[in-house]
């Protein structure tokens, strides 16, 4: 049997309170003692007084038994001298027993609770420990995965490039596409598995509005209706981060929308915090996803098309954004679109005046 519970109770080592305790119950013993007609105050005060400071201590067994028998035999032999001389009835000697019963009754209770409360905490670092190893599990698998598919995906591209056979060439390029699948799904988990971790974000004043732009010029090239509204607003966040969690938002209203569909980036300011907001027009969210969306691994129920990818994408947008100490909101139905916005608390240096850009810089031949 293990002897950690053991070394761990709070009355490893005598210190101070003890002393003060061990000096006030000697002062009430000598009270008792030139006391003789008061002497049940000092009597009672000597008990309540170990009673409370048990509560606190919680002694090992041991020295507690040694405690109480020294209790009961100094105030028993003062008591049993005052009814000798006639200082106190013969009935009040009962008042040990009962004193040490109710003491015990206490010591029982709190080294229970002690106990429990230990067990508790055992169970807690336990299951730290295994989330613990099963993070390091998850940054070390996808730290190893990324060369051999990095390896295996550019070996398969030069198959598809130099494939002479149509039916070759084809195959390739499945292979191709499943392999860049494992890689992004293997930097997801990566950053999934980090973002616990204190080094997570580097936080510096930005702008949303040049994060917006910059997000517009990476996707423009994609045929949807773009557009985009910003406020002046500035939060403290790490840039690569908050870009990593746009493009997220982006890819994912790119797979849900058409050639046809609007695409709108926005910011705007709630108090004190700014809003960022991707929109779209496509296919929407059912109700009953609208809890879960944002989970690791969880994908529309209706959803049957594996390019979809694993349900990562926006379980990392919430991760960044509780790096920041944000949120996440989404909001949507069938066939009338989704919303998916990140909640930042402004820079202490933000400010909002509003200033729409609809249609801001876009790429050349998209409309607005």
């Amino acid at each position: 049997m293990s002897t950690e519970p053991e070394r761990r109770w709070p009355s490893r080592r005598f210190t101070w309170v003890d002393g003060a305790w061990f000096a006030f119950a000697i002062a009430n013993l000598a009270a008792m003692v030139l006391l003789a007609e008061w002497e049940t105050v000092p009597f009672h005060f000597i008990w309540v007084s170990l009673t409370l400071l048990y509560g606190f201590r919680v002694w090992r067994m041991r020295p507690t038994l040694w405690l109480l028998a020294a209790v009961m035999a100094s105030t028993g032999a003062v008591l049993i001298v005052d009814v000798i001389r006639g200082a106190q009835p013969a009935d009040e000697l009962t008042e040990v027993p009962l004193m040490a019963a109710m003491f015990l009754a206490m010591v029982w209770h709190a080294r229970r609770r002690l106990a429990t409360t230990q067990e508790v905490e055992r169970v807690s670092e336990a299951n730290l420990r295994l989330l613990q190893r099963g993070q390091q599990f998850v940054q070390d698998a996808s730290h190893e995965l990324r060369t051999p598919i990095t390896v295996a995906l550019g070996h398969a591209e030069l198959i598809q490039r130099g494939a002479a056979d149509p039916v070759t060439a084809d195959d390739a390029r499945v292979v191709v596409e499943e392999l860049a699948r494992l890689r992004r799904l293997a930097d997801r988990l990566l950053i999934l598995a980090s973002a616990e971790h204190p080094g997570f974000v580097h936080r510096t004043p930005i702008e949303i509005e040049p994060l917006l732009v910059d997000a517009i010029r990476r996707w423009g090239h994609v045929e949807r209706r773009w557009g985009i509204s910003v406020v002046d607003v500035t939060v403290d966040a790490d840039h690569d981060r908050l870009a990593l969690a746009l493009d997220t938002l982006i890819e994912n209203a790119v797979k849900h929308t058409s050639d046809e569909d609007s695409i709108e980036l926005s910011v705007r300011r709630e108090g004190q915090t700014a809003v960022v907001t991707v929109a779209d027009t496509g296919t929407g969210i059912a109700p009953e996803d609208l809890d879960r969306i944002f989970d690791r691994f969880a994908r529309a129920r209706s959803s049957r098309d594996r390019n979809e990818g694993m349900g990562l994408g926006l379980a990392i947008v919430r991760a960044v954004a509780e790096a920041h100490d944000g949120t996440v909101r989404a909001s949507g139905a069938p066939g009338r679109g989704a919303s998916f916005g990140i909640v930042l608390p402004l820079s202490t240096n933000g400010h909002g005046a509003p200033r729409v850009a609809a249609s801001a810089p876009l790429p050349s031949g998209q409309p607005g």
